[in-house]
């Protein structure tokens, strides 16, 4: 059965250039760091997760920072998260200047004893974490939820919808396909047949441009390329690194002939 909140998403997604998965994921993400900036500031337990993950990985950090600049035209929740950060790490700053792990080293007799002791921990350690980002979690969550929604539509022998609507979209890139192939059950192995099948004939297409195209750089081969040669390189990109955040319009062919 087709869960219907999948369909919707993956009728928007096949609209958009590059990978319809990627699309949702952003769309996921997005919506979660707007939930963070109106409602998890002081959330005392969203501070305890921030505070265990020494804030958000540095791709978050940047995308919440700027989503609630442009947003709301001012930076307070950034403020108010990273001031108590901020603290957090001078605390631990100044405990590491109080107690220098020194102690061995114009010591030759302790750095022997050293070697068949318990390897300590790093003097950073208290400055990492292994909590990770939550909104990096959140987005994995997603795509766990969305290929396997994929794979459940893409097997359903009642409705051919989904197969469809991912006819129309640009495939999906290498990571989601990667994906798809570890979180297949038993249940969708007729959506994951026709996934392999749907993508080996796209790579092969794909292959086959890529060819024409890199053989028309050739001086006594040069002649007029055809849409699918011209941006055969894009799709190449498209399906290695994934769709990019924001819109991922197609760009003027721009490869010098002459």
């Amino acid at each position: 059965m087709v869960n219907p909140f999948f369909a919707n998403k993956l009728e928007q997604a096949v609209k958009v250039t590059g990978c319809p998965l990627c699309f949702m994921r952003q769309q996921a993400e997005s919506k979660y760091i707007h939930s963070i900036i109106a409602d998890h500031i002081n959330d005392p337990a969203s501070r305890v997760h921030i505070i265990n993950s020494l804030g958000y990985c540095p791709t978050h950090t940047w995308k919440i920072a700027e989503v609630e600049k442009k947003e709301d035209g001012e930076s307070l929740g950034t403020s108010i998260i990273y001031e108590h950060l901020t603290l957090v790490i001078r605390e631990r700053l100044e405990k590491l200047k109080k107690h220098p792990k020194t102690l061995t080293q114009n010591n030759p007799l302790l750095k022997q004893v050293q070697k068949y002791l318990p390897q300590q921990a790093s003097p950073s350690a208290s400055l990492r974490t292994e909590t990770p980002c939550r909104v990096c979690v959140m987005a994995a969550e997603s795509d766990d939820s969305y290929v396997r929604w994929l794979l459940e539509g893409l097997s359903d022998p009642d409705n051919d919808e989904t197969r469809r609507l991912y006819k129309q979209s640009n495939r999906l890139c290498f990571d989601h396909l990667r994906q798809s192939l570890d979180k297949a059950a038993p249940a969708s192995a007729a959506g994951l047949e026709f996934l392999l099948e749907d993508s080996l004939e796209m790579l092969k297409a794909l292959d086959g441009d890529l060819r024409v195209h890199i053989s028309k750089y050739d001086y006594d081969k040069k002649a007029p390329r055809t849409e699918a040669e011209q941006f055969s390189w894009l799709r190449a990109v498209y399906f290695f690194a994934g769709r990019r955040e924001g819109e991922n319009p197609k760009p003027k062919f721009s490869d010098s002939q002459d």
